[in-house]
This record gives structure tokens, sequence and C-alpha cells, in this order.
């Protein structure tokens, strides 16, 4: 019988999205097939120190006490970057011992960057893989990188000719300044012609909608704008959707590289912008979840395949999402995120989640072909080893006939 591969799930990172990857990367580890896979957890804590140890599993121990509280029970974790003699990846756990520390390697097979947000979603994480040649799941640094910058995305997807709203970028201030009224007045003007409020203010490279705000005024706006500059040194402006119907839809990619579309969810929300308390917060009942007890998205109110969009316009979020997939080459369970008139039924693309909370398990398994979660990590999984395989190549500088040193 084959030995099993040892999977590496990094959760928690620096971000404000800590909290629900956590919930990410423990329902990965979760859904794992034991018969193939040993899952190791590997938990970021707020101050990027790497974490291992099997009190990590339990969803009701966060958030840890830290360093001091939980030196007991879990073992500090160092990215080793040099493969050992096995050439497989692997980490060094500082364990303590009577005499003092004693660092053990720990070898695994492929990590699954499971950490939202910066400093995880956003092609550093997989830049840091990829320089150590460590095999991963998930997007490569490009996707990643591209994805997470709003703006970008936005512009790449107008050029492919898919329905996006009209944008504005706004600098943060040098030195913590106050924007300008008049600036703002006239930067509006010649983006969006006449400037009719109301307006939406989001950070320009974050996701989970956080710091997100809608503006009715001009009060507001500058308001939302220097809110949202807490999150991002870049903001966007857009005109807000009213009445706003949100539309989800994840994408893969298949062994034969084409891509594939799951169910289409509209998630329900009773406030006018799906934030973040809204995404992750509210349960079924809509109260309050408690930590350890909430399913991250999965446990979000939603209609599946809602029936009042039609086969038109659910085929063109299912194209508009596969088509932004393919050019930016993502791998994975990608969500894409689209905004909607209730009124006149217009649909526009709005974001793309590289890493989408609970990785969207639950939109395939509403898919016209299901697939389980066990499945869906399954094919990241292998995914990731296709990908990373299929990046190396010869290093040997005699070989490129680019040696400059030696005899």
């Amino acid at each position: 019988m084959a030995e099993k591969k040892v999977i590496a799930v990094i959760f928690g990172g620096r971000s404000v999205e800590h909290d629900v990857s956590i919930l990410t990367g423990l329902q990965f580890l979760e859904a794992l097939d034991p018969t193939l896979y040993a899952g190791l957890p590997v938990y970021v804590d707020p101050l990027g120190q790497w974490w291992t140890g099997d009190r990590l599993r339990g969803r009701g121990n966060y958030p840890l006490a830290g360093e001091n509280g939980d030196a007991e029970t879990l073992t500090q974790l160092h990215l080793d970057l040099a493969t050992g003699a096995s050439g497989r990846p692997r980490l060094v756990a500082d364990r303590k011992t009577l005499i003092g520390l004693k660092r053990e390697p720990i070898e695994f097979d492929l990590m699954v960057p499971a950490i939202h947000g910066p400093n995880g979603e956003d092609g550093t994480l997989q830049g840091l893989l990829d320089f150590a040649g460590i095999p991963y799941a998930g997007c490569r640094i490009l996707g990643a990188a591209a994805t997470m910058d709003k703006a970008f995305t936005k512009n790449a997807a107008a050029a492919l000719g898919l329905p996006v709203l009209p944008g504005l970028t706004l600098k943060r201030p040098a030195g913590g300044g106050f924007l300008d009224q008049a600036t703002l007045e006239t930067a509006l003007s010649d983006r969006f012609g006449t400037v009719a409020f109301p307006f939406v203010v989001k950070p320009r490279h974050l996701g989970s909608s956080v710091g997100v705000g809608k503006a009715d005024t001009m009060d507001d706006l500058i308001a939302a704008v220097m809110t949202a500059f807490r999150f991002d040194a870049e903001v966007l402006v857009e005109p807000c959707v009213t009445p706003l119907v949100e539309y989800n839809i994840a994408v893969r990619r298949t062994r034969d590289g084409t891509y594939v579309a799951s169910a289409i969810e509209r998630p329900k929300s009773e406030a006018e912008l799906l934030d973040f308390s809204n995404k992750y917060r509210a349960g079924g009942t809509g109260g309050a979840k408690q930590a350890g007890g909430s399913e991250g998205m999965a446990s979000l109110n939603r209609t599946l395949n809602p029936g009042e969009l039609g086969e038109e316009r659910s085929e063109l979020i299912r194209t508009s999402a596969t088509r932004i997939a393919e050019h930016f080459s993502l791998a994975g369970s990608v969500r894409v995120d689209f905004l909607c008139n209730g009124h006149t039924g217009e649909i526009w693309l709005n974001e793309v989640n590289t890493i989408p909370g609970s990785f969207a398990y639950f939109l395939w398994e509403a898919a016209e072909e299901p697939l389980s979660f066990l499945n869906l990590t399954q094919h990241m999984i292998k995914e990731g080893f296709a990908l990373s395989a299929a990046r190396l190549g010869n290093t040997d500088a005699a070989a490129g006939g680019a040696t400059l040193f030696g005899g």
C-alpha cells in the first residue's frame, strides 16, 4: 500500500481575515481523504509565527492564548528553504527538551494555502513556495496577485468585453492627511460625468468586503474613503447598485485544461451591502455564530441556482466567470462574484476570490455534476502537484550556457 501523502494546510495569517481563514483551513483538513492523505495543520498567528499541533484542529480552541499560554500544546515551526536528502520539502519544529530546544524536521509533500487576504491570497505566499520549490495547491503567483487587485481585475475584465461598473482609484494622501473635497469632486466628475450618489468605497487590495462602505453624500464619501485607507493605500470608488442583488459562482480547471462552473448562489442579507459581518457572522437564523461553531461561508443564508436569473443571465455569469479564470490561468477552487440591479436585471462582474471562504465547496456540491468536498480537496491536491511539477526546469548554469566562473 502506498504511503500517505502529507498535506500541510496553512491558515490564519497576519490579515484582518485571520479568523475566517482558520475556518477554511480546518474545513479542508477535515475533508481530506484519510486513506490517501495525512493532514498537517500549520497555523500562522497574528504575529507571523508558525505553529503546529493537534490542538489546532479543534475550532473551539480559538482564539489561542499565544506563545506563553499554548507553549505546552503547540510546537513552533520554521520553513526550511532547502529540501532534505529525501527531496521532500520540510518544516523545522522547535521542540523543548530538558536541555533546551531541539530542532526536528517535519517532512511533507504539498502545502495548501488557506490564508485569506494579504500575505496569503495575494501571491506573496505562493512566491515563497515557488522560491523554495515547494509544491502547493491553488493559484500560481500571477493569478493570485492580479485578482487581489480589484482595479486591475476590473480593467482586464473590461478588455475581455465582460460587463463591469466604472471605477475611480484614489491614493492615500501623503502623511496621513485628509482628502481635499474640491479635488475629490473633480476626480468624480472626470470619471463618472454627472456625480450621482450613492457610491460604494472599497479597499483596492482586500477581500471579504472588509472596509467596504456606502456613501450617500460627499461627507459620507470622504469618511468612507478615509476608513478604507486604514486597510489599503489605494481605494476604489464605484457607483452603488440599487437595489442590489449579488450572485456568486465557483470555477475550477479540469484535467484537460478547460474550466467548469459550479452552481450559482444568491446570498441573502437584510443589509444594503453584504459586508464581512453579514458574510461570516450570520448563521442560518441570522444570529451570530460563536467561535468554533460557524461553518464559514457554508453557513450563509443563500438560494442556490435562483430561478429568477433565467438561462440567459445564468449563462452570462457562467461564461464571464470561466473567461476571467482562463485569462489569469487560475487554479484551485475560485469564486467569482457578480452585482445585479434588482430592477433592471443588469449584471456586472465584481471581483475574483482565489481562496474563497470554505473553498466554496457548497457550490460544487450543488453543481450540475456534483462534487463532494472530499473529491474537491483531492482535485486541488492533484492539480497542485501537476502545476508545481510543470514549473520545474533545468537550473544548471552550464546547461543554459550562462556559466561565468569555473575552469
